[in-house]
């Protein structure tokens, strides 16, 4: 008996599928988001200086870290997608109430981004636009067990922890343990 062919899917049929627009996924998401997949089956004819007809073909499970939890994600520009900002200047740059991503820092600080300096949260800590927004629209949503629904973010490691607990061969306070 053969396998059963792998489903491969687009990039515009998986935008259309998770609600991100068309342009911000071709354009933005492969040169902004760490660990963006490449595809399985590139254009055919491609060349150096582009061309080729068809478009590229992709695995849905290489892409299922990158859907959003939520309907209607949120997209950011290039420029702002770059930006190093506060926890409120994110939420101004989004349009929500800063009290809607603060809040998040308070009730599940785990699931934070490091700073641009490579620490957790701090009073007026900058982080990257891109980090937080990938967080934002990874929210699983209300009701219990939502937090059960989270996919793992790229900062967390696999049981859930922010890798942050002393485990490294430190104390938790920079100190080495002796």
């Amino acid at each position: 008996m053969s396998e059963p062919a792998l489903r491969l899917v687009s990039l515009k049929e998986w935008a259309a599928e998770v609600g991100y627009s068309h342009r911000y996924v071709v354009h933005v998401m492969p040169r902004h988001y760490p660990g963006f997949p490449a595809p399985e089956r590139p254009r055919r004819g491609v060349t150096a200086k582009g061309g080729g007809g068809g478009c590229a073909l992709y695995d849905p499970a290489g892409l299922e870290p990158f859907r959003p939890r939520r309907p209607s994600p949120v997209e950011l520009s290039e420029e702002d997608l770059d930006r190093y900002v506060t926890l409120g200047g994110f939420a101004r740059l989004i349009g929500v109430d800063g009290r809607s991503v603060s809040q998040i820092k308070d009730d599940r600080p785990d699931t934070l981004p490091p700073t641009v300096d490579g620490q957790q949260w701090y009073p007026r800590a900058l982080f990257h636009a891109r980090d937080l927004l990938l967080m934002w629209n990874s929210r699983p949503g209300q009701g219990s067990g939502s937090d059960k629904r989270r996919p793992p973010l790229p900062w967390t490691t696999r049981d859930g922890t922010d890798g942050t607990d002393g485990t490294d061969g430190t104390d938790g306070t920079g100190d080495t343990e002796a």
